[in-house]
């Protein structure tokens, strides 16, 4: 990763009990899903912030609507793959900037169904070719098939979570109202 040292290399302390079979962080790839992740994201951010004062979510959610002439709540949340209560807070910021509107359906109340406004698609718009061109330049140095081979390889990562996460892999539970969660339990 880039890190000088100026001396001899010393482990922390207990890594000399760990085995040398386990992979590191950086080589595995969710993490590296991650760092690619983490170094475009400050890319886009700024471009939606600091250009069209909106967030990445509101981008995210405003680009998804800006695809269909009306969503419900839960189905810009699904395909925006948010949670409901972002989502929510995120649509309400674009409804008081004008950008998207919520209507209730006129069958069931319960359900509000998501479109984007006029000034919304024309914001939509006007980001959408430069998020492409600046999607493209990260990628420039990957040939056309490397990014059809990438896009298809994370297509199927996707689905294979998906699945592990329906068949319950993972029986654990995070516990965000306990800080350290299970940790603090074995100190």
């Amino acid at each position: 990763m880039g890190i000088k040292t100026t001396g001899p290399v010393r482990k922390s302390v207990g890594a000399a009990d760990l085995p040398d079979c386990l992979p590191t962080l950086d080589e595995m790839l969710m993490f590296k899903l991650y760092r690619a992740w983490a170094a475009g994201n400050p890319i886009f951010t700024r471009l939606c912030e600091g250009r069209f004062n909106i967030t990445r979510r509101e981008w995210r959610l405003l680009a998804i609507a800006g695809q269909y002439d009306s969503l419900t709540s839960t189905q810009l949340a699904h395909v925006a793959a948010l949670d409901a209560p972002r989502t929510s807070r995120a649509v309400g910021s674009l409804c008081s900037k004008g950008l998207l509107e919520r209507s209730r359906d006129l069958y069931d109340a319960r359900t509000v169904h998501i479109s984007v406004t006029k000034r919304g698609l024309n914001l939509y718009r006007e980001i959408m070719p430069l998020v492409a061109s600046l999607n493209d330049v990260i990628f420039q140095d990957l040939g056309a098939e490397e990014v059809q081979a990438l896009g298809v390889m994370l297509d199927r990562i996707v689905s294979r979570a998906g699945r592990m996460i329906e068949d319950d892999l993972v029986k654990e539970r995070t516990h965000r109202s306990r800080p350290g969660g299970h940790l603090k339990d074995t100190f």
